[in-house]
């Protein structure tokens, strides 16, 4: 359940901006999932936009423009299940949500006009989310987004979870701590927790 806030000041995006915006950031949530477009994947790529006062946001000491790049200023917080992503895909989701903001705003083709779109990336810890009431795991929500198993995007999470199990075999951690992969996955053809 990958999830996208983006701060921006209040008036910055026009409703348009907004859905456009919507539905290219919900895309790269997608992405993340494993590119699985599917009911299952869609009701849980969630993207929130926050108006903030621009007299309550300050960079460089001044709530004004001066240090802000042409697009304006954004903070976009992508929030993912622990392991669901190695540095490669971070970078690309970074890239891509910079590159989605530019366009929404019209400033795609000026150089530094992202400098003032930050991207921040959030792990949550396997365990450490829920819905229903239940606690939610990243193969937990693989599987309602659609996902196969055997699909070559998990292969990170796989050799991920496998490593933190050995960690905390080794260490002792008892076996309801939170970080182990909660929900069993399959991998050469064999069960795994």
């Amino acid at each position: 359940m990958p999830m996208l806030t983006v701060d921006h000041p209040k008036g910055a995006l026009s409703r348009d901006q907004k859905d456009q915006l919507a539905e290219e950031l919900t895309h790269v949530l997608l992405e993340i999932e494993g590119g699985q477009d599917t009911p299952g994947g869609r009701s849980i790529a969630w993207v929130r936009f926050k108006e903030m006062d621009d007299d309550d946001w300050f960079i460089g000491g001044r709530s004004d423009d001066t240090h802000v790049a042409e697009a304006g200023k954004f903070l976009v917080e992508l929030n993912v299940p622990e392991g669901s992503m190695n540095q490669e895909r971070k970078s690309l989701a970074k890239r891509v949500i910079a590159d989605a903001i530019l366009k929404a705003t019209g400033f795609e083709n000026i150089k530094g006009a992202a400098r003032s779109i930050w991207v921040q990336i959030f792990e949550w810890p396997e365990g450490h989310m829920g819905t229903s009431g239940n606690t939610a795991s990243l193969f937990g929500i693989v599987r309602i987004a659609g996902l196969p198993e055997d699909s070559p995007i998990l292969d990170f999470s796989r050799s991920y979870f496998d490593a933190k199990k050995r960690l905390f075999d080794q260490n002792d951690f008892p076996e309801g701590a939170a970080g182990r992969a909660l929900v069993p996955y399959r991998e050469s053809g064999r069960s795994n927790s």
